[in-house]
């Protein structure tokens, strides 16, 4: 498949053949139409990995045109690569289009999410030991009992992460609360992905437990701050 398009000419293009679902997958493996779908198809979903790029400045910000450009074809790319892999596991439950939107979006949001930390140096949270600071989720003003509530958990927080092994207090900060992608600190520690999933799935437990010994709601606490548990 050629990159050579545009982006904007590409994601411009509104000239796509309107297909059903089986008439997409019957072209996709091959059967009459293969090369038009293929393009209609890279058109798609390039067009939503720019999309969604675009939404998630706050990720990408630092990016001229040319360089977000680029990603966006790169998320296109594997996004095609992803479905037609996975072409045989569509079930028809939605139309085609919206399957495919899906692997777009979710593989430019990580891309974009891996961009945010490619150059920021995260020797002080990998190699630190501190808690993390826990801030509202909201900017604006808080509510007196929420901001009462948010003080009083911050607190239990941080006494049960002092629980925690150093390893398990430092993937829970980079992960959980400063968001860091798991295959960003994988590839910082040189680990793989099971080993790290099983230290952060021990550090939650761990720190659920410890909260419910206290008396707290896990999923209210969580929601405080906007952190997923």
């Amino acid at each position: 498949m050629d990159q050579g398009t545009g982006v904007t000419a590409a994601a411009q293009d509104t000239r796509m053949v309107r297909r059903t679902n089986d008439e997409w997958v019957i072209a996709l493996h091959g059967g009459d139409g293969e090369e038009r779908a293929l393009a209609d198809l890279r058109t798609y979903v390039l067009r939503a990995a720019l999309f969604t790029l675009q939404r998630a400045r706050h990720y990408v910000g630092h990016l001229g045109s040319t360089d977000l450009a680029q990603l966006a074809e790169d998320c296109a790319q594997e996004s095609m690569t992803a479905i037609l892999q996975r072409l045989d596991t569509f079930r028809g439950e939605s139309h085609f289009t919206t399957w495919a939107y899906t692997f777009a979006v979710n593989t430019a949001l990580m891309a974009a999410r891996r961009e945010r930390w490619a150059s920021v140096p995260l020797d002080h949270i990998l190699d630190g030991t501190e808690t993390p600071s826990l801030a509202a989720g909201d900017h604006g003003a808080i509510d007196p009992e929420k901001q009462a509530l948010q003080a009083e958990a911050v607190v239990a927080i941080r006494e049960g992460i002092e629980q925690l092994t150093v390893k398990q207090q430092q993937l829970l900060r980079a992960v959980v609360f400063e968001q860091v992608p798991l295959d960003e600190v994988v590839r910082r520690w040189g680990s793989n992905r099971n080993a790290l999933y099983k230290l952060l799935h021990d550090a939650r437990r761990k720190l659920k437990r410890d909260l419910r010994a206290r008396g707290f709601d896990v999923d209210e606490i969580f929601d405080l701050f906007a952190v997923r548990a």
